[in-house]
């Protein structure tokens, strides 16, 4: 099981830096916003225009088909040449406005029956125009715009790109059904496409504006008032820790000077005690005032672990280097444990770096002395100009199934030095080795997150 708290390492940016990219944050997401506003306004009114073109384009074949063709149709058919005429001057007159480019009818078969291109007339495209068949078969309307890509498409193709093509059944005064395709230019199309845009998109982005001009102010308030909390909480932050920091050096200073004397002075006088004690004193009292002595000097050895671990020692670069090795060799003399300790550190580490490689040390160590019955733990502190990396690798009973977080049993150790070292923009990771056993990993910047 791995368990990880995130952070790479980063340097934390000053709270005026914050607040700057802050707002440039804002101004580029409004002007992303606009971007997208803009370009969805373009896509739904082209969208929208090309629907209702299309919607007129089939309006207009139905109406030309069923008022115009299919009375004269029948007569067309059978070759009467008035009738033809008929039709060809009625595709003349609505091809000045663009309405019809170009009619064809077609049978069942794909054949067409009738077009102003009396060149079309009688030739069979079986296969290219499914349009046709669902016309006739199912009385579906079709448009589309076409790219004039199909074999009869061949003189349309000199002229145009692409056409708006329609195809609707047309059901004939003797009861035949035919499909009726008229083709028709695309400039109403475009024009109707440039009218809607034009309306749409500068109201859109218009009220885009009028929003951004009446929230941008609060944001930018919001934003410098959020950077004044976190340096005001900085600030409070690091008289915290000042003052904590002056405690724990009284608490030490007065069990030096207080306790640990008195209790020093207290085993000096037992052991001179025991030395001058005649010897028709009975062994009873001898043996318990060599307990007494012994107790006394292990107290002494426990306070001054003590202060040491509330006022750590000089935890510049050379005293981490030997306060981990004293934290090392406690745990060797208290448990017979191989160790190995490697370290290697730059000249410069910041001040809540040091602490907090300090704290996590000794909390590894303690928990491989009362958790994980290791034989053998390596302790590695390696460092550069960017990062400090620490690595206590045991060969212990290895992390229980549920992981290293047991604040539910309340053991809180491990979580607070991961909130420290998220703090300080780096990462706590606890996972098995493996060929067993346990390795914690913690990296840090070396200068850790304060501000510049």
């Amino acid at each position: 099981m791995t368990s990880r708290v995130t952070g790479k390492p980063r340097r934390m940016p000053r709270p005026e830096l914050s607040v700057r990219r802050s707002i440039i944050a804002l101004v580029v997401t409004a002007g992303i916003a606009f971007g997208v506003v803009a370009t969805g306004s373009l896509l739904l009114a082209r969208r929208v225009a090309r629907s209702e073109e299309l919607d007129t384009a089939r309006r207009n074949a139905t109406v030309i088909g069923n008022t115009v063709f299919a009375p004269v149709l029948p007569a067309a058919i059978r070759g009467d040449a008035g009738a033809i005429s008929f039709l060809d001057r009625a595709v003349r007159i609505r091809s000045h406005d663009g309405v019809l480019v170009k009619v064809k009818v077609w049978t069942r078969d794909e054949t067409v029956i009738y077009s102003d291109d009396h060149a079309l007339v009688g030739r069979n495209f079986a296969g290219s125009n499914p349009e046709v068949v669902d016309a006739i078969d199912d009385g579906a309307t079709t448009v589309g715009v076409s790219h004039l890509s199909d074999a009869e498409n061949i003189n349309e193709k000199l002229t145009f790109d692409h056409l708006v093509e329609a195809y609707v059944p047309l059901k004939l005064d003797d009861g035949t059904i035919v499909a009726f395709e008229t083709y028709s230019t695309d400039v109403r199309l475009r024009a109707a496409q440039s009218r809607l845009t034009g309306a749409l998109v500068p109201l859109a982005f218009a009220s885009l504006l009028v929003l951004l001009l009446t929230q941008l102010p609060v944001s930018v308030w919001l934003v410098r008032r959020v950077g004044r909390a976190q340096q005001e909480r900085a600030r409070l932050l690091a008289g915290s820790l000042a003052a904590s920091s002056r405690e724990r050096r009284n608490i030490a200073h007065d069990l030096h000077d207080g306790v640990i004397q008195d209790l020093a002075g207290a085993g000096y006088a037992l052991g001179a005690l025991v030395r001058v004690m005649p010897g028709s004193y009975p062994l009873e009292a001898r043996e318990l005032l060599d307990k007494s002595c012994a107790a006394v000097e292990r107290s002494v050895h426990d306070l001054r672990a003590l202060i040491i671990d509330i006022h750590p020692p000089d935890l510049t670069a050379p005293g981490l280097d030997l306060a981990l090795r004293d934290l090392a060799e406690r745990l060797r003399a208290s448990d017979s444990v191989e160790l190995d300790v490697r370290v290697e550190l730059p000249e410069s580490v910041g001040p809540g770096v040091a602490e907090t490689v300090y704290r996590a040390a000794r909390e590894f160590l303690v928990n491989v002395a009362k958790h994980a019955a290791a034989r053998h733990v390596t302790v590695e502190l390696m460092g550069d100009t960017e990062t400090v990396r620490l690595s206590v690798i045991d060969d212990g009973r290895g992390l229980p199934s549920d992981g290293w977080d047991r604040r539910a049993d309340g053991h809180l150790g491990l979580v607070l030095i991961a909130d420290a070292a998220r703090d300080l923009g780096g990462e706590l990771t606890v996972l098995p080795g493996v060929t067993g056993g346990t390795v914690a990993v913690l990296v840090l910047p070396t200068q850790g997150s304060e501000r510049d």
